[in-house]
């Protein structure tokens, strides 16, 4: 999850973006199967840039085997984060903070075959 994160971050600065927040929420439930997969991992990663690094990023994270699923938004420019983490206090369900990039991965290949 590191490497990936690394790997998104270079390809982010290479167009003078940058990476406000990331998140990882760790191993959660899938809703419904996904690849077989019924568990993944959940990331979030805020990150401010222009158009040139959506291709670079759709490219890394679409190439990817251990992403099972993954979502681009813009935000408002009028977003801030501040608010969002302070509107977003314990009542508030993961699922409903609102988010840059979503990237749902399959666990390690150990972990699945001991599952099994």
């Amino acid at each position: 999850m590191d490497e990936l994160f690394g790997t998104l971050g270079e390809a982010i600065a290479k167009y003078s973006g940058s990476i406000t927040k990331t998140e990882k929420w760790g191993k959660r439930n899938l809703k419904f199967a996904i690849k077989k997969q019924t568990k993944g991992n959940f990331c979030f990663m805020f990150f401010n840039g222009t158009a040139e690094i959506l291709k670079d990023i759709d490219r890394i994270v679409r190439y990817n085997e251990q992403i099972l699923r993954y979502t681009i938004m813009k935000l408002n420019k009028d977003f801030s984060l501040a608010v969002a983490d302070s509107a977003a206090a314990p009542e508030m369900a993961p699922a409903e903070k609102p988010v840059d990039a979503v990237l749902e991965s399959a666990p390690a290949a150990e972990e699945a075959d001991a599952a099994e």
